[in-house]
């Protein structure tokens, strides 16, 4: 039995995203760079492929800029405050560590940041708006956060942002980190006024390596290196078509129905939650929180329960897989919402995909019973 459930961490490829990959390789090989006839056609193809992707999201072609993923998109935007005089820098204390590992660097450039408690979860507007400065240049928090699914108040943070820019008469760039909002949560980037926001393709049925950066006001960023000049001078090296194909296709799959696949994996999460919560396990997701995860407390260790869970093919996650990779860094997300230490230290992150089934989900159900 394989009972899949760390799609926060990645999801599986789709049929049609892979096919839409291997056509895009066959057929437009060229590089977009060129100036001859198949490079001609590779430009073509790339600008369509931006516009449907632009339409799908519901914004502007010239507003979004593909890289590797959302840590490229992410470390773009952070390493172009290298250029600019140091200010302030604002920051969520849940933040994922693609966003997080900035701050040391910033501070060795002189750069005063701070971090935002998230009680419950949930960053502050009022806090927000204690900390704001004249000298504040970047606010960053994240659309959902990756290890509860937290759902957090960026209208309401935007809206506190531009308040305090009226007092001062300067802009201050809002950047939200979107990669478990995309195709998951009504999440309308034009609307909530922000000014930058981070994609990755692989978080729904799209290939690794691929992402996208969006700017509300492209002409005003400027990246650390450009290198070649694609992607309109904002990030060098050839384009990866195939890839960015592939991501197209995946967005076709997740947009259009994003509403009806919210609504039927929320009656999924439920049935999982009710369940955790009749084994005596502690949930720690808050209540408003994305119907794709699910974070609790087991009685255990979460590596030795994530394991458990595993030899019997069930596999989740001990929170963030990229935090994994850095021992402690999901228990301090945790512990930066107010989570209790040992309690933290016993966290797992079940995530569910569009294409979770009640099959999957009665399957889990058992061991979870079998394994409390």
């Amino acid at each position: 039995m394989n009972l899949y459930f760390d799609n926060a961490a990645t999801t599986k490829l789709s049929e049609r995203a892979l096919q839409a990959y291997i056509d895009t390789s066959s057929l437009v090989w060229g590089n977009p760079s060129s100036v001859h006839k198949l490079g001609l056609e590779a430009k073509k193809k790339l600008q369509e492929e931006r516009e449907k992707i632009a339409k799908l999201m519901g914004t502007s072609p010239s507003r979004l800029f593909f890289t590797s993923g959302a840590t490229e998109s992410i470390a773009s935007v952070f390493s172009s405050l290298l250029f600019t005089t140091p200010g302030r820098i604002i920051i969520s204390r849940i933040e994922h560590e693609a966003v997080a590992s900035w701050l040391p660097v910033l501070k060795q450039h002189g750069w005063d940041a701070v971090t935002l408690k998230a009680k419950g979860g949930f960053v502050s507007p009022d806090e927000l708006r204690e900390n704001l400065t004249p000298d504040t240049k970047l606010v960053a928090v994240m659309a959902v956060n990756n290890v509860t699914g937290a759902i957090e108040p960026i209208e309401e943070l935007v809206q506190t942002v531009r308040e305090f820019e009226r007092t001062i008469k300067r802009h201050i760039f809002f950047f939200s980190d979107s990669v478990q909002a995309l195709g998951k949560i009504d999440y309308d980037i034009t609307a909530l006024d922000i000014d930058g926001a981070s994609f990755s393709g692989h978080k729904i049925n799209g290939p690794r390596g691929i992402g996208m950066l969006y700017l509300k006001q492209p002409s005003s960023f400027r990246p650390l290196a450009p290198a070649g000049g694609q992607e309109s001078g904002k990030r060098g090296g050839t384009e990866n078509l195939p890839a960015i194909s592939a991501l197209r296709a995946a967005l076709e799959e997740w947009m259009p129905d994003m509403k009806e696949n919210s609504a039927r994996i929320s009656a999924l999460k439920a049935r999982i939650t009710d369940t955790l919560q009749d084994e005596g396990f502690e949930i720690i997701s808050p209540e408003h929180s994305s119907p794709y995860i699910i974070s609790f407390a087991s009685a255990l260790p979460s590596e030795v329960y994530t394991r458990m869970l595993s030899d019997k093919g069930v596999y989740v996650s001990s929170g963030s897989a990229c935090s994994n990779n850095a021992k402690g860094e999901g228990e301090k997300i945790l512990l930066g919402m107010g989570v209790r230490p040992e309690k933290a230290r016993n966290a797992v992150r079940i995530s569910l995909s569009k294409d979770t089934t009640e099959e999957d989900v009665e399957a889990l159900i058992q061991i979870l019973r079998e394994t409390r």
